[in-house]
């Protein structure tokens, strides 16, 4: 169910599934809280309820709720105030990756456990090119035309659609890594890329800094890909050395999206051991 909420702190647009301990979900670039989110069958079949919220710029959450990954972590503390909700896990994906560090280093007593999936931590993100080009294609005025033009091409060519995007989200070949996915796989990724908007989002992303580890107190499981194109495996290596007792599971799943992968039941096997010590 899809909410809009007004907390002490901003607007916030979230959905929320399920019942039981709470998960709150932070998505990465390009998506908000109606996304799919990969893990949400195995979550909720574990009785789990999840919150999701749209992130700053991204669905109906103004970027005003939290232009930076500090501010915005304060909103969440907000938003699970007004929701009643004591503790959460948390999962930081992708470029979300900074706020659920800011939120665990300052709300730890709110955090029983935070997951990091290919998300970006203290490296430099994006790189200057990809960040110049964002200011291009990605910004209020572009985004919805690129993302118009990249729904027409995965309409009616969807191979042409993924070559042209892979290239960015893994350091493998375009062909080879669509031939490592069944066609499970490759539907769910299609529908994961075909849904993806930038709003004023990704420009907030590619401003967020987070850069003190000593903060980070609460059991913290981090998951990465080594052939990951967009988010520098370096940030879940650098991240796992200097969280203290921090957990790092290295796959060579075939790009950023880790969970499109045959290793996706074994990342949740891992997230089950994880969440249940």
């Amino acid at each position: 169910m899809v909410e809009i909420i007004q907390t002490k702190k901003g607007l916030l647009e979230y959905r929320s599934e399920g019942n039981g301990p709470v998960v709150l979900v932070l998505n990465g670039g390009h998506t908000n809280c109606c996304s799919p989110f990969e893990h949400e069958e195995f979550f909720l079949g574990k009785g789990y309820r999840l919150v999701i919220p749209s992130r700053p710029g991204y669905g109906r959450t103004p970027s005003i709720s939290g232009r930076t990954a500090e501010e915005f972590a304060h909103t969440l503390s907000s938003l699970l105030d007004a929701l009643m909700i004591d503790k959460v896990i948390v999962i930081g994906i992708s470029a979300a990756g900074r706020t659920a560090l800011h939120f665990a280093g300052n709300y730890p007593n709110r955090v029983t456990k935070l997951i990091l999936e290919s998300a970006v931590t203290c490296e430099a993100w994006p790189d200057s090119r990809t960040r110049r080009g964002a200011l291009i294609v990605f910004n209020r005025l572009s985004e919805k035309f690129t993302w118009a033009l990249l729904r027409q091409i995965g309409r009616y060519a969807p191979d042409l659609f993924l070559k042209l995007l892979l290239p960015a989200l893994s350091s493998l070949k375009a062909d080879e890594v669509i031939k490592s996915w069944d066609e499970n796989e490759r539907r769910a990724v299609l529908k994961f890329l075909l849904a993806s908007r930038s709003g004023a989002g990704f420009l907030n992303d590619i401003k967020h800094t987070f850069d003190d580890f000593t903060q980070i107190t609460v059991p913290t499981l981090i998951i990465a890909s080594t052939y990951d194109k967009s988010v520098s495996p370096e940030n879940s290596i650098k991240a796992a050395k200097q969280i203290k007792g921090a957990e790092l599971m290295m796959i060579p799943a075939q790009s950023h999206l880790i969970w499109f992968s045959k290793y996706k039941t074994e990342i949740e096997n891992k997230i089950a051991e994880f969440i249940q010590d």
